[in-house]
């Protein structure tokens, strides 16, 4: 998406929420998806049971005739089948047929971006959607649905927004050179979110183990957020992420006891001989 956002540009971005997506699945048609590649009707039996199974919630068992129950094994594949025919097919195959321009879709399971070269495009692919969404039983979140104004060509005479996909904020920037590029930085839901698990990971682990092996299963969990949101231009969010973690991870090992294990100093020392995650560029995007 960035490379297209970069080299081909648009002046809409219809940031897609739907609401209750997993909810929202209506199981005879979704039967129906998958008998266009699956001829077993055993197998599309199984699917069906284990669709009206029912699951429990807060203690309560619900059955539904409609919805594919997150926390199912099945029910990632299943709904991005559901999505793929409902949206992916209609955003490729019909969608072009009545716009001006090029409209690329980005979607990830119920996540969804729409990129739009003409604001007049962006209006009729909204109001077409609205229309595609309800003959499946689906519906757009009005509250969190957004039109974004992303034109870089116009990022010098107006000022651009900001929207947010897979836990990255893009938005339009001037490089020092002076060229105007898209790029991205971590969201900042999705930084303090992280850094709110982290404190109650710190918090519950605390005792659980020596400080050794404790410090190197923190590292691994921190290793996985560099691998993910360590790409071009947003490094220093990594390391503010790090910085403030590690801060995280040295209040609490000082609450094991009534007596602090150590000052920041000591800290330091420990930290040279057993040396963290390094954060460096893991996905280079220009």
């Amino acid at each position: 998406m960035l490379t297209h956002l970069h080299d081909k540009g648009c002046e809409i971005v219809i940031d897609v929420d739907l609401k209750n997506f997993f909810g929202k699945i209506q199981h005879d048609i979704l039967l129906g998806f998958l008998r266009h590649k699956i001829k077993d009707e055993r197998f599309i039996r199984y699917v069906a049971r284990m669709l009206k199974a029912g699951i429990f919630r807060d203690g309560r068992f619900e059955v539904s005739d409609e919805g594919s129950p997150q926390g199912n094994i099945a029910s990632p594949i299943l709904s991005n089948i559901y999505a793929h025919y409902v949206l992916d097919m209609w955003m490729e195959d019909v969608v072009p047929l009545y716009t001006k321009h090029e409209v690329r879709s980005f979607r990830y399971a119920d996540d969804q971006v729409v990129c739009c070269r003409y604001r007049s495009d962006s209006v009729k692919v909204l109001k077409a959607l609205k229309q595609r969404l309800s003959k499946y039983g689906l519906e757009l979140n009005a509250e969190k649905t957004k039109v974004v104004k992303f034109n870089k060509w116009a990022f010098s005479q107006v000022k651009q927004d900001t929207f947010d996909y897979l836990g990255f904020t893009f938005y339009i920037r001037r490089s020092r050179k002076g060229h105007v590029h898209v790029a991205v930085k971590t969201a900042r839901k999705r930084f303090y979110a992280k850094l709110g698990k982290v404190k109650l990971w710190c918090r519950l682990n605390r005792d659980k183990q020596k400080l050794l092996p404790l410090w190197k299963t923190f590292n691994s969990k921190l290793r996985g957020h560099v691998e993910y949101y360590c790409v071009s231009l947003n490094s220093d969010r990594v390391y503010s992420f790090v910085h403030q973690a590690t801060g995280i991870f040295f209040k609490w090992i000082n609450r094991r006891s009534q007596r602090k294990s150590f000052n920041w100093g000591q800290f330091e020392k420990f930290r040279q001989a057993h040396p963290g995650v390094k954060v460096t560029t893991r996905h280079h995007l220009f």
